[in-house]
């Protein structure tokens, strides 16, 4: 079954919660950075990182898939690679599609628009996607923004308004994080790097999204977009954003899928774990500089 309308996790009983914490990562990070190109490809870099994040990920069984790409958006070089250029459903990582459509076609939004982009992108709040996806055309956001970014590997949902099946590879999620933060104006970038770096532990259906990124890198600064849901009976679990380590900034996105069978407690572990198997690599490319 495809991801339905809405779907980034679970739904609470009694609707969604609606409100919004601030999480203690947020203070204002200048995310900008100077990779403008695609960064290049370093074959052989961290096998042992790719080794343990796989590890994480098979040892809890039930056909686990994995895919990494871990960039120094400094640098502008892939630091790990795996399986980058496989797609697979995004869940509510396709919001930030979603947010850079709404930008192009009418600016920075403000009041009440502005709060509730905020809400879409910080706390994953779906009832904001589902209008915005609706409004600006639904599919027709994928495939303007996948032109546009020159995203290989992104195509919409087969079922228009199941916005949460749109398909992309992590090589496509580093390509709109290096466009965020070296190719938006300031004002436009700001607006979507504060909204991802203040991501609540409590999604807005009160699921716990501070999986993978937020508990990997334990006192980094981080800026993130989850995503979480089912998928042809595939569980779906994405962890993806900006970290800062010493003074570089990385983009980094580790997607996996489950048989729908593996409870979500014991897949966000297992994709924490995975996450934290870079933790290495990362500080390890922060300290040449």
């Amino acid at each position: 079954m495809k991801l339905l309308v809405g779907i980034a996790a679970l739904v609470v009983a009694g609707g969604l919660v609606a409100a919004i914490v601030v999480a203690s990562n947020s203070g204002g990070t200048d995310w900008h950075a100077a990779c403008e190109s695609a960064p290049a490809q370093v074959a052989g870099k961290h096998p042992n990182a790719v080794s343990e994040a796989r590890k994480a990920l098979l040892s809890n069984g039930n056909d686990p898939r994995l895919e990494i790409e871990v960039a120094d958006l400094d640098s502008c070089a892939v630091e790990v690679s795996w399986k980058a250029d496989q797609p697979q459903p995004t869940a509510s990582v396709v919001k930030l599609l979603i947010a850079l459509d709404l930008i192009d076609r009418s600016g920075v939004p403000d009041d009440s628009e502005a709060s509730d982009v905020q809400a879409m992108l910080s706390a994953s709040d779906d009832r904001v996607a589902s209008r915005l996806w609706q409004q600006l055309g639904g599919p027709a956001i994928v495939q303007r923004q996948a032109g546009k970014l020159g995203l290989k590997h992104t195509t919409p949902p087969d079922k228009a308004g199941q916005w949460g099946s749109t398909e992309m590879s992590p090589e496509d999620v580093i390509t709109i994080y290096r466009h965020i933060t070296a190719e938006l104006p300031e004002d436009e970038r700001e607006f979507i790097t504060e909204a991802l770096e203040s991501a609540p532990q409590n999604a807005a259906d009160g699921f716990d999204q501070h999986f993978g990124i937020p508990r990997a890198f334990p006192g980094a600064k981080w800026a993130v977009k989850q995503g979480w849901g089912t998928s042809d009976g595939r569980r779906v679990l994405n962890t993806t954003g900006l970290v800062r380590i010493g003074s570089r900034t990385f983009a980094v996105a580790v997607m996996s899928t489950w048989d729908d069978s593996v409870g979500l407690p014991v897949a966000t572990k297992a994709l924490t774990a995975a996450t934290g198997a870079l933790k290495n690599s990362l500080a390890g490319a922060s300290s040449l500089t």
